[in-house]
């Protein structure tokens, strides 16, 4: 499965919404989402396709794969746009990209729940 790169993200990012921000503002922030999406998502599944989490930095790859497949890539996109509406005081702008996020969310965490077996174990007292 296709997953999108640092550079890729950050150029669809200021292609679909210019902006004054620096790539490391963007790094950080697609960074703090990948560490969520581990941290929340990937690190309890069986047979995790990674095992820890390393933040990206200004010193990180462009080249870098992202954790979530290229068919999932708007939640980086609304990710940032949260963070750009929010640092800018854009109450509206951060509210809608917001319900964007979490939307894109959602549908990726439901893809990855029925693609990915839990490593929970339940066992029940009889």
């Amino acid at each position: 499965m296709k997953k999108v790169t640092l550079d890729e993200v950050i150029s669809y990012f200021d292609e679909q919404c210019p902006n004054q921000y620096s790539r490391e503002n963007k790094i950080a922030w697609i960074s703090e989402l990948d560490e969520i999406i581990f941290e929340n998502i990937i690190k309890n599944r069986e047979n995790p396709e990674i095992s820890t989490f390393t933040p990206y930095d200004s010193e990180t790859e462009g080249t870098q794969e992202l954790l979530v497949p290229f068919m999932f890539r708007e939640i980086y996109r609304y990710f940032i746009e949260k963070s750009v509406a929010y640092t800018n005081r854009e109450t509206i702008a951060y509210n809608n990209a917001l319900q964007m996020f979490e939307a894109y969310y959602d549908n990726y965490f439901s893809w990855y729940n029925r693609n990915h077996k839990s490593s929970d174990v339940i066992s029940f007292n009889i």
